[in-house]
């Protein structure tokens, strides 16, 4: 019998409110506990055929070449003028391609890879019935090590199959942190063996280890708004300067060279007053210095019920974020701590890569 993954998670004590998962009968209390996040958002893509290597060789900024059986990369989909209309992890089961990204994205992505795919002998298909868990605390390694004792668990760029039709992946960040691939039929299985030790949490749980480790995420909102370099892909490793050519691959790779970029993202932290606390600011939210002048926008924000601040991930210019000059007014009211980047950016390395 198939399993819907909303009736059985609310079995499971899960909140849920017009179609959206709101929380759990129980809630993580800091961010190093031992949990297990539902990432309601993320959405896979098939890419099959025997043309499928080749195809996305000329599509996407992964170098296919690689990227081989087992193995998973980021990376990045572009207009001929540069700009992104999704990001992803891709992984290579050995048959087929897998594509994870935010379900804002999926549409677009199918429908502009399906207009250079004519010529190829490849299918690209949403996959609905596959969700996506993040596993992450200060003992994730031990408790996943008991959890899946037939396999050492994997290391960078590594995928592991568990049984069933799943896969564990290493993700980076600054705290260790694995993503569980499972098709919705095996989700009851896995659940009751992870939850004996880990504690449920929502997406906004998850998001708030990808934004204190920069990791940024394309959405719906921000489709054809950056190039690659705002969002520190190269840096990420979602982008390979050696593959060849790929579509919008001149103009990244141009700016890339110039190494005179303006902007790119940061981790921003707001106080959120208890008395009235600040709502996370919608996308595409603009910044601005102490003089009242633009300096970028949100992409992602989350609440911190841990440290009472709102979380965010916002493209700025880099000048403002050296200097710590990040409002949320023009009025110089709220202003925002810049934290320093948890990896290098080096534009010459990584042309290199």
């Amino acid at each position: 019998m198939a399993t819907d993954r909303k009736t059985y998670l609310i079995t499971q004590g899960a909140v849920y409110e017009e179609e959206q998962l709101k929380g759990f009968s129980k809630t993580p209390p800091k961010l190093s506990t031992n949990t297990v996040s539902v990432i309601s958002s993320l959405s896979l893509i098939s890419v099959d055929g025997t043309d499928r290597q080749k195809f996305l060789q000329g599509q996407i900024s992964t170098h296919m070449m690689q990227l081989g059986a087992l193995n998973h990369s980021t990376g990045v989909a572009c207009s001929p003028k540069g700009r992104m209309y999704t990001n992803f992890r891709i992984m290579n089961n050995g048959k087929r391609y897998l594509l994870a990204m935010n379900s804002g994205l999926t549409e677009t992505t199918i429908e502009t890879l399906k207009k250079y795919a004519v010529f190829f002998k490849v299918d690209l298909t949403p996959q609905p019935d596959y969700v996506v868990l993040g596993l992450s605390g200060e003992n994730i390694d031990t408790i996943l090590a008991k959890i899946f004792p037939d396999s050492p668990l994997p290391k960078q760029n590594e995928v592991i199959e568990v049984p069933g039709s799943g896969y564990l992946i290493k993700v980076p960040g600054i705290r260790a942190r694995y993503e569980l691939w499972l098709h919705q039929n095996d989700l009851p299985q896995w659940w009751t063996e992870l939850t004996k030790e880990l504690t449920p949490a929502t997406e906004d749980f998850w998001q708030l280890l990808s934004i204190e480790s920069v990791i940024p995420e394309l959405r719906e909102e921000t489709i054809d708004k950056y190039i690659p370099q705002h969002l520190n892909q190269p840096s990420l490793g979602g982008v390979s300067f050696r593959k060849g050519c790929y579509t919008g691959q001149e103009i990244v790779t141009r700016m890339q060279n110039l190494g005179q970029q303006k902007s790119r993202c940061y981790w921003l932290s707001l106080e959120s007053p208890l008395k009235n606390p600040v709502e996370p600011p919608n996308i595409n939210t603009r910044l601005y210095n102490g003089d009242g002048k633009p300096v970028g926008e949100i992409i992602q924000s989350a609440s911190n019920i841990e440290s009472n601040k709102i979380e965010l991930l916002a493209v700025i210019r880099i000048d403002a974020a050296e200097a710590n000059d990040v409002y949320l007014t023009p009025e110089k009211s709220h202003q925002l701590k810049v934290h320093d980047l948890p990896y290098a950016i080096d534009p010459k390395a990584e042309l290199q890569k």
